[in-house]
């Protein structure tokens, strides 16, 4: 694939290493020059120097046939433009990585919408659920805000012996019409289930929907509920805060923050949702105070790397069973993370490329994600205008068998909802959908003019 990365930074660096030892096409535009050179011998792409935010640099680094475009820079004010600019002369998909939270932020304005940009990232939000996901196992795709508008989520658990589900079948259950079951896995076999299939005691099943009503579908199944656990948090920055919102629905979270301007801020933003403490985490006299060692987890995720491996190591000596760091040197990260006895170490650049790699699509299909890490695809797909799907109702679209819609996004009116059998795509609509990889090209035509 052709794609273009605006900015030569640790984050776009990264990137274009990753896509140039996976044989893509790789342009890297940045406007400092001594930068680029630095890259030239460990780095296999094309470079170029100059404004990001140029339409004549954008011309020169061949956005109108790049497959994707991805706008990295250390402002956002040029992600955005550039973005904007290199969707509109011709990019197949672009997407801007954001750091101010506003930007991600629909309730007060569609930014991906008004500047006709694909995805917006935020190395924070995705770093954040890189870690809630090691740190909360309950849920493989724990937040799945980047994919559909709202507050959907994926929660999966396992059917016990007293399960009131046991030997029904998926129609039968009486499920909220915003609820879905989206795949089971059976003696470690995922499939994509249909609504006659009979749930099975030990069934893993994967259940999509809002969170209120996800917790309340697993209780009224007998499902096993993960245990509550007391979780701190050090850091409050965007990472920091971010991990809080996720984790604190279903757990006792403690948010550690240095800055007391800082923790007002949190404490107006969480409200109820984590307990906000300020406190430094270099000393360990106000870290025994606190009684952090009766945690069950202790997440570090400030500014800086020496502070977080510190604070880890304090933590696990003061009792912590488990302890989770972020790191910006995540190349001697896993040497460190077994000398220190550290459980999980992320990278904002490794959370940024793992997404990345979702975005690497053609055609209708904008990013794809798996299910128990099987075969089994999570696919947000685009409605293209006079496509199969959009000149009928659901229940008549003639959808592969197995394929589940979780949601769908109407952006002109920043829509979201869970369709029915009497709803009809419109051109422009993006779907969420789960189905097996063996009936992707299937499902594709149907949405594909």
């Amino acid at each position: 694939m052709r794609i273009v990365i605006l900015g030569a930074g640790t984050v776009g660096y990264s990137i274009a290493q990753m896509l140039s030892r996976h044989r893509h096409d790789v342009t890297l535009v940045d406007r400092d020059q001594e930068v680029l050179d630095a890259h030239c011998d460990s780095l296999d792409a094309m470079v170029l120097c100059g404004n990001a935010a140029e339409a004549s640099v954008l011309f020169q680094a061949g956005v109108m046939d790049a497959d994707l475009c991805l706008a990295v820079t250390d402002s956002d004010e040029t992600n955005l433009i550039a973005a904007s600019l290199a969707r509109a002369m011709g990019a197949n998909r672009t997407v801007a990585r954001a750091y101010s939270p506003i930007v991600n932020n629909l309730e007060v304005f569609d930014y991906c919408d008004h500047f006709g940009i694909n995805k917006i990232i935020s190395l924070e939000q995705l770093t954040a659920v890189r870690l809630a996901q090691a740190v909360d196992n309950f849920s493989e795709a724990l937040s799945l805000e980047s994919y559909l508008y709202g507050d959907l989520e994926m929660m999966d658990f396992e059917i016990g012996k007293t399960s009131r589900c046991r030997g029904k079948k998926i129609l039968e259950l009486g499920f909220p019409s915003d609820v879905r079951i989206g795949a089971i896995s059976r003696n470690s076999q995922p499939f994509v289930p249909r609504a006659s299939d009979v749930l099975q005691e030990n069934d893993r099943i994967a259940v999509f929907g809002v969170h209120d009503a996800l917790l309340k579908v697993c209780r009224s199944m007998g499902g096993v509920l993960p245990q509550k656990k007391t979780i701190v948090i050090a850091g409050g920055g965007e990472t920091g805060l971010h991990l809080a919102q996720i984790l604190g629905k279903r757990h006792r979270v403690r948010l550690l923050e240095a800055d007391r301007e800082r923790c007002e801020e949190l404490a107006d933003i969480l409200k109820r949702k984590a307990e906000v403490v300020h406190l430094d985490l270099r000393s360990r006299v106000d870290l025994e105070e606190e009684h952090i060692g009766k945690a069950e987890a202790f997440v570090a995720c400030t500014g800086s790397d020496e502070n977080n491996l510190i604070g880890c190591v304090t933590a696990r000596e003061m009792g912590v069973k488990n302890t989770y760091c972020v790191t910006n040197r995540i190349d001697y990260g896993e040497v460190i993370r077994q000398k220190l006895e550290i459980d999980f170490m992320v990278s904002p650049r490794e959370a940024a490329a793992r997404r990345v790699m979702n975005f690497l699509q053609r055609g209708v299909i904008i990013s794809h994600d798996n299910i128990f890490s099987s075969q089994i695809e999570l696919v947000e797909i685009e409605v293209q205008a006079g496509s199969p799907i959009s000149k009928c109702r659901l229940r008549e679209a003639k959808l592969p068998p197995q394929c589940i819609i979780l949601g769908m996004t109407r952006k002109a009116v920043r829509k979201n909802e869970v369709p029915g059998g009497d709803f009809q795509f419109e051109a422009g609509d993006i779907a969420l959908i789960v189905t097996k990889n063996t009936q992707l090209d299937e499902l594709i035509a149907r949405f594909e003019a």
